[in-house]
């Protein structure tokens, strides 16, 4: 861990059990913990250089206690998950929800949306039907100071049948579509985004 402001001698090493991070779902102070909501993988390119599939990624949180020296795990969700995003304006404070791409048995994503409320303890789902593997989403605030969950979510959704991508629109609150547009072509599943308002 290093200090915001801090220098190489101020980098404190806690042990955890062995496992990989791709994504942080985000990070903030609590006092004196370090509250971390990660997506952790259990092994990776252990047997299989290709995709994470030794093991099913899941939302743990991770709780550093600077002054007892040690960190809590806690998994917050039993399923696979991976492409986890928040509401950015949270980004480094205390956040309620969290979006993922539910992921199958063999490490592909999934066309199921996964919301985690993580204040209530429960998820809300959405899936796009079979045969669909949906890239990561990222969220559009209503407005500058809508709440949290106030807005509307962009993401990428390719069909395998069909060979093609839809840009998707799911309401934040409750994952309902709200518009789609065909594309002529596969846009690869995977790829980050970014929203920037005009």
């Amino acid at each position: 861990m290093l200090p915001r402001g801090g220098r190489d001698a101020d980098v404190r090493w806690f042990d955890i059990p062995a496992c990989y991070v791709f994504h942080a779902v985000n990070a903030y102070d609590d006092g004196p913990r370090i509250v971390l909501d990660v997506i952790a993988h259990p092994r990776m390119f252990d047997r299989s250089p290709l995709v994470p599939n030794e093991g099913s990624p899941g939302l743990q949180r991770w709780v550093v206690d600077l002054a007892g020296g040690r960190v809590t795990q806690e998994p917050l969700d039993d399923r696979a998950v991976e492409f986890p995003r928040i509401d950015e304006r949270r980004t480094g404070r205390p956040h309620r929800f969290g979006y993922a791409v539910a992921y199958d048995d063999d490490g592909y994503p999934t066309g199921t949306l996964v919301k985690h409320d993580l204040v209530a303890g429960s998820t809300l789902t959405h899936d796009l039907g079979p045969g669909v593997n949906l890239g990561e989403v990222v969220l559009v605030p209503r407005a500058a100071d809508a709440g949290e969950d106030d807005g509307v979510l962009l993401g990428l959704a390719y069909d395998r049948a069909r060979g093609r991508s839809t840009f998707v629109v799911l309401d934040a609150a409750g994952l309902e579509p709200v518009a789609s547009v065909e594309l002529p072509v596969r846009v690869p599943t995977g790829f980050h985004g970014n929203w920037l308002p005009d």
